[in-house]
């Protein structure tokens, strides 16, 4: 029954991708097709895919055929071909398509693909899609002193045995937490198909941590722009910063401090710019007791609490921790709820009876499972909040992270809250799984927060589309950056996005197959709304062969009013398809990379537990690399 259901749940992820991600370049090629037949263009052949022919029929005096390889797909036009002298299929001589026809049919690709978006997006907007939670600032979970910038013949993949020839069995990233930057020069041993081996590795000292960047902080906005997604916010505006240096404005102690670094690229993330530091959305009281002091006093539950007094909380335990240490003292909180900041209090705490009975409960919220794990298998469901664990109370997802890993696959008692009803889980047993470093750890195969999980919102249409128009232009503009900063001399920027971040075909499937995975349908329609507007977007660039190319070359002819020189056009298409070719192939190998890595994660799946492969829950970008395994996280992967 299981190895049916796995079946099953592979066959319709497999059919909404070739569905959804064939019909994004049916619906495109198809504009082309409708406009060229309503110019009077004549129209020999209407392809989805590359290569070889496995079916074909005549419709309308259109040979409609489906080819071999499924990375795109085109319309025979003769008479929009500049390069050559237009000949129909059966080789007679056709007369040239007139510039506006022309430009009208290549702008039909994009436009219909824009169509499609909208028209997904609409039904989207009605039916909800994840949306991260509301949150205009995130709280600093550790900050390492010295950065885990990978040493030369050194990869994430080898396993360290050794450290300064003492055994170890820790992460770089784990040694470097603590390692003073002003130590000088350390060795490393690895253990590399079966060898050990011996590399040198001078710290290097980590630019966040050197601004004064320190555990508890609350960055509250980044280079003056404030955030209403929190986490999220702060990840995508890190990415896209595109200057040499950047600002956090952070609170701490009650006052704000601008922080102000280069930042440095992220091996982890292949050398994106993403930050060194961890980071969540602040605490959420899961519930409050009514009656209690805390409901007396104006909390609620959903309130994301910020501060006691001038100190940031970090999570429930801190919480409590803080308020331990202000017993039979008077203090405040102040908490974040519908996007504002209100103080509340004085309260005070007697003894350790009255903070019992305090009235303020967190819980650590459920935000992924994945099939087959052994929560999964215990009943655990995405949504749940877990509450104790033994009898113990869970007030953060560190406290019930460090007890599953030190379970030794004893069976445990978990008590959720599901729909406001307590339900007891007693047959939950942790298994050993075997990281790709060779490491072993307990596990259950979910992704825990202390802070608001992703919620179902309802984006406008409008919206949808703004938000990738915007994404896809700052993502451009990076992509450009290096070239603009060499033209004019300015600094920069060490840590940026490049070609081989962008993501073809390849990338695009992995990045369906993860969203189907992790969000379900909804998941993975938002991504092809993302798909429908950004293949709209990229094709519209006045590159030639592309349909922007077309358009730049029928504008041309406007207004010079004469064909442009066939042999310059011919020059200019061929150089530029060359081009995209090797830009395809050069993409095409790293998302070659990236899916190796993915599968090789799956396959180990199969023999141990399953384990999240992402803490990100925002959709991917077209332009961005898959979620990888080794991303700092946000949360607690468990």
């Amino acid at each position: 029954m299981e190895s049916f259901l796995f079946i099953l749940s592979m066959a319709w992820k497999i059919l909404f991708i070739v569905f959804f991600f064939g019909f994004c370049i049916f619906i495109h090629e198809f504009g082309h097709l409708l406009v060229a037949k309503l110019c009077g263009l004549q129209v020999d052949r209407f392809s989805i895919g590359f290569g070889k022919k496995l079916w074909g029929k005549t419709i309308c005096g259109v040979e409609c055929i489906i080819s071999l390889l499924p990375f795109g797909g085109y319309v025979a036009l003769p008479q929009i071909d500049l390069a050559e002298t237009p000949n129909g299929a059966d080789g007679k001589p056709l007369p040239p398509a007139k510039p506006v026809p022309r430009g009208l049919t290549a702008f039909a690709g994009p436009l219909f693909n824009i169509l499609f978006g909208f028209l997904l997006a609409t039904v989207m907007w009605l039916v909800g899609v994840w949306v991260p939670p509301t949150s205009d600032s995130c709280v600093v979970t550790a900050v390492p002193s010295t950065l885990p910038l990978y040493p030369e013949k050194m990869t994430t993949s080898d396993k360290i045995i050794a450290f300064d020839g003492q055994p170890s069995d820790k992460y770089l990233e784990e040694i470097c937490q603590d390692l003073d930057p002003q130590s000088g020069v350390h060795t490393l041993t690895i253990l590399r198909d079966g060898q050990p081996k011996e590399i040198t590795f001078q710290p290097t000292p980590n630019p966040e941590w050197e601004a004064g960047l320190r555990k508890g902080d609350r960055i509250v906005a980044l280079n003056g722009k404030g955030f209403t997604r929190g986490a999220e916010e702060l990840r995508d505006e890190y990415v896209y910063n595109g200057g040499p240096r950047l600002t956090l404005t952070v609170v701490r102690d009650g006052q704000q401090h601008e922080l102000t670094y280069t930042p440095m690229p992220n091996p982890l993330v292949e050398g994106l710019g993403l930050p060194f530091f961890t980071y969540r959305n602040p605490v959420v009281a899961r519930d409050v007791t009514k009656d209690s002091l805390a409901w007396t006093g104006g909390l609620r539950p959903g309130d994301q609490v910020l501060q006691l007094d001038q100190i940031n909380i970090l999570g429930g335990n801190h919480f409590y921790e803080t308020v331990t240490a202000h017993l039979g003292q008077p203090f405040t909180l102040l908490v974040s709820r519908d996007g504002k900041e209100i103080p509340f209090g004085p309260f005070t705490c007697a003894d350790e009876a009255e903070l019992q009975s305090f009235g303020l409960s967190f819980s650590v919220a459920v935000v992924e499972i994945l099939p087959d794990s052994p929560g999964e298998k215990a009943g655990v469901q995405t949504g749940d909040y877990i509450t104790s664990v033994d009898g113990q109370a869970v007030m953060d997802s560190a406290f019930l992270t460090n007890y599953i890993r030190n379970s030794q696959g004893k069976i445990m008692t978990l008590t959720i809250v599901r729909d406001k009803q307590e339900i007891l889980l007693p047959d939950v047993q942790a298994t050993l799984k075997t990281l790709e470093d060779g490491s072993q750890r307990y596990m259950i195969g979910v992704v825990l927060s202390d802070s608001s999980e992703n919620v179902i919102g309802h984006p406008s249409p409008w919206r949808q589309f703004t938000k990738v128009a915007m994404t896809t232009g700052r993502t451009l503009k990076l992509l450009f950056a290096p070239l603009g900063a060499t033209i004019t001399g300015q600094e920069r920027a060490k840590a940026t996005v490049s070609v081989r971040h962008m993501s073809g075909p390849l990338g695009i499937v992995l990045m369906l197959w993860h969203s189907l995975k992790t969000q379900g349908i909804r998941g993975g329609l938002s991504l092809i709304i993302l798909i429908s507007f950004s293949l709209a977007f990229i094709n519209l660039l006045p590159l030639p062969v592309l349909d922007g190319g077309h358009i730049l070359f029928a504008l041309i002819e406007l207004v010079i009013r004469r064909r442009l020189p066939v042999k310059l056009v011919s020059i200019l298409q061929n150089t530029f398809a060359t081009l995209i070719i090797m830009l395809f192939l050069y993409i095409t190998f790293f998302d070659g990379k990236r899916a190796f890595k993915l599968t090789k994660s799956w396959l180990q799946e199969d023999k141990e537990v399953p384990v999240l492969k992402t803490e990100e829950k925002s959709t991917p970008l077209p332009t961005e690399t898959p979620p990888q395994s080794d991303v700092p996280s946000t949360e607690e992967k468990q």
